[in-house]
Parts: structure tokens; sequence; C-alpha cells
């Protein structure tokens, strides 16, 4: 049966530094004494948090505001005697209800579809070799599978369609010193919570933009239907572990689900119409890794929503991009950044972050100096990601505004740049020393700037109005 109440499928990480796995009840019970949950993949780890933050909505509803029933090591028992109760919709195998599950599902396929890492049909860009419908996952590998299905999917051949999100945007999710603070984090007042879709297995698409939060939580984008376990032990192809896999299943699309007016709770958005939620960019595109470009435009994001700011201390954000290529698969990452309690105005911080981007932007396409563009490009390339990733560690500074800490962010690149002197410039003549040293100082000017009272005159002698 494997009921994911009581089953031990969650790992985790114990704040006495123990790791093992467990259930939905006991992760929510005894969640004060969860570090985090301990899964190596992080779709894996934002999918269960969120998973059971949805099953907090489900079990207590929205928070009372009474602080007394926080002051636990964990969360009350009594709060989920609707886990207990509704135990059947927790079921993985069996007949009658079944976990994110759905009989009408009729297209025989690996069950490695679940898990985007493991290469499925003719994928031969990969380092770990499996092969359909003989290599299986075991009943803890397909339940976290199945949790990713509201959130990873991707659009592809024969037929099918990404998420209610659309193409997967970045996750964000604001994490504490154990699980239960964790989840306290996020949990916050919502008009409507719902009903989530291991209740009501039937797929429906959402159309509207105050959709109950549960429903969008939920939103199911392929119809699954597992079967049952091997008769035989082997190793599951997914964690390892030895156990009756489930090699099949049945796996198809659930249709197109996209709805770009729900309110994903832990999706950034901008306030431009139509507005589009922040994606991670295909590292691979450019033929260059890019991955830590992206953290300007997440934290420009995160201080102009004002979500995570206005607490006492420092708030922690886990930070998840799943960049792919349409139907492709290319890359998931984390980050884990910092938001300062006393951060500077929203505007400043904001008109900061869009500076460095600019002057960033600036080194690479100009002030190298370099006569070759692609010169210019592939010099800045091979540094900018080293100092992107130096910065972006230091962002809770950063987000003060004070000027020290933009200083010291910009002369990351000094050391580098004397690098990439030497290799546009080299000899000892004169012009050839000077222009060392011209590239040695570039670096992201910071400073303030101020107008200049002029009129730019376009082409033609018109001025600009």
């Amino acid at each position: 049966m494997f009921n994911l109440v009581d089953e031990k499928w969650i790992p985790v990480l114990w704040n006495n530094g123990q790791v093992s796995a467990i259930g939905i009840k006991e992760a929510l019970t005894r969640a004060g004494s969860i570090r985090q949950i301990a899964a190596s993949n992080p779709m894996d780890r934002f999918a269960i948090m969120r998973f059971l933050l949805a099953v907090l909505y489900w079990c207590k509803g929205n928070p009372t505001g009474d602080e007394t029933e926080l002051k636990g090591d964990s969360f009350p028992a009594e709060w989920f005697e609707k886990l207990e109760a509704e135990k059947d919709c927790f079921n993985l195998l069996g007949e009658g209800k079944r976990f994110f599950q759905n009989q009408s599902a009729n297209r025989k396929k690996s069950t490695t579809e679940l898990l985007q890492e493991i290469p499925t049909g003719n994928n031969f860009r990969h380092f770990r070799h499996s092969t359909d419908n003989i290599n299986g996952l075991c009943k803890a590998c397909c339940a976290m599978g199945l949790l990713r299905l509201p959130l990873f999917s991707v659009s592809g051949l024969p037929d099918l369609k990404a998420g209610i999100n659309g193409t997967p945007p970045i996750y964000i999710f604001a994490i504490g010193p154990n699980l239960k603070e964790t989840l306290v984090s996020n949990w916050m007042h919502v008009d409507s919570i719902g009903n989530p879709s291991w209740v009501a297995p039937s797929i429906t698409k959402i159309s509207s933009s105050c959709a109950p939060l549960l429903d969008g939580l939920t939103t199911l984008s392929r119809k699954v239907f597992l079967h049952n376990p091997d008769d035989e032990m082997s190793d599951c192809i997914g964690c390892g572990k030895r156990d009756f896999l489930i090699t099949t299943c049945e796996f198809q699309s659930a249709g197109e689900l996209r709805n770009e007016l729900w309110n994903d709770p832990h999706v950034l958005y901008t306030d431009k119409e139509p507005r589009k939620s922040l994606k991670a960019p295909d590292p691979t595109s450019t033929g260059r890794f890019r991955m830590d470009r992206q953290w300007p435009e997440t934290a420009s994001r995160i201080s102009q929503s004002n979500r995570f700011i206005g607490a006492n201390t420092d708030n922690m954000i886990l930070v998840i991009g799943f960049s792919t290529d349409k139907a492709k698969n290319i890359d998931v990452w984390e980050r884990t950044i910092r938001i300062p309690s006393k951060p500077a105005s929203t505007d400043t911080a904001a008109t900061l972050i869009e500076l460095w981007k600019k002057e960033s932007w600036l080194i690479e396409k100009q002030r190298i100096g370099s006569r070759s563009d692609k010169e210019k490009s592939a010099m800045a390339a091979t540094i900018r990601p080293h100092v992107e990733h130096v910065v972006s560690s230091r962002l809770d500074e950063l987000l003060t505004g004070e000027p020290a800490a933009w200083d010291d962010a910009s002369r990351e690149y000094r050391p580098l740049m004397s690098a990439v002197a030497g290799a546009l410039s080299p000899g000892f003549t004169s012009s050839a020393l000077e222009r060392r040293r011209k590239i040695s100082s570039v670096a992201p000017d910071m400073r303030e700037k101020k107008s200049t009272g002029k009129t730019r005159v376009k082409k033609g002698g018109k001025k600009d109005e």
C-alpha cells in the first residue's frame, strides 16, 4: 500500500546531525527538531517543503496570529488529525484513491520519466546510464517525482505541456533554522485556501487570477498511474536503495494548464503588463557558463517585492533555478540569499543593482578596449562568473546600500583585470604598457551618476525633447 503519512520516504537532517527518512505526520509534528529536508536535488528539497506547507494549510488553515500556538518545539499533533481521517488520499499504490495519480492515464512509459536527471528515450548527453522499462524507482523516489509535477514540467513531444506556471520559473522560499521556522516563514494569510489535488484528483484548468491557493499549488501537469512493483529486488536508479522497484507507469499530458493570471506565492513577477515571471537562463545557449548573472535580477525583484523585508532579523531565502530549452531539461541550481533586516530603501537597492548590471555590461562590451568584440567578450566571460559568484555571496551587505560594500564589490574585478590586460596587450612597448595599465584599472563605477544638464543631439542635428 505504502501510505505517505506514515511510511519513511522524506529524507531529513535532524538538529543533532543524524539523517533518516520519515513520513508526513512525523515531519510536521517534529518539525522543530528537523534542521532541513536532506534531499540531494534542489527540486526535491523545494517540492517537499512546498508540499508540507500545503498540508499545513489543508489541515490548519490560515495562521491565526496567536503566537502562543507556535511557542512549542513543533506544531501541535492535534492540528493534523485530518491526515488520519483522510489517510487514504496518500496511498501510493493499491486499489481506491492514489496520491497525485489518475486512473484515466493510458500511455505506458518508464517510471524514470518522473525524474528529470535520469535519461529516457534516446537522450544521449548524460553521465547516468539507464534502460527504459528495466531500471526502476523505489517508492520514495516515485513519491518525490510526483511532487515535482506541478513545479518542473516542460512542454515537449508528443503532446506534453508545461504546468500552471508555464516554463518553470525561478522559485524562492524563505528558510529558517529548522523546518518549523521555515514553514512558519512561508505560512501567510490567503483569501481562499481551496482543495489540493490529493483530495480532488481530477485535472481541470484554472483560469482565474484569484485561484484558491491549494488548487494552484498542486495542479498536476501530467496524468500518472504507477504499475505494481517488480517481484524481485534491485537497485533504484534514483537513490541506489535496494527495493522492489516500480519500472513502468501510465504517463501522459494533462493538457494545457498554464495560467498567466495565477499568483504563485513562490514566484517573482514584474510589475509591467503583461507581467512575466523570472526564469533561469540556459547556461549553454552562448557557449559559456553564466549562472551567476541572474543574481542581480533576482535580488532586484526580491527587494522590490518587500516580501521578506521588515523582520527584526536577517532573512534567508532559498532560490531554485531550473533551466530549460523548450523540451530539454538543461540544469537545476540553488542559491541561498541573506536579506538584511535593515536594507536600503527599495528604490535605492534596485537602482544600485541596475547600475551594477549596466557597469558589468559596459566592461564586457566597451571598456576593455580591444579592437575585437569577440576578443573582449571572451576575456570578460572568463572572469565574470568568478566575480559574480563572489559578489552575490555578499548580497546581504550590498542590499544595505552602503557605498563601502559596493566599492568592495567593484574591487573584485581588479586582480582579474590585470590578467586580462596581460593577455590583451602583451609586449613591453610604451603603448602596450599604457594599454595594460588602462585595462587593469577597469572596474564598475558605482558612484551616483549626476546629470550634466547638457542636451543630447541626435544625428541630423535635431535635439531630444
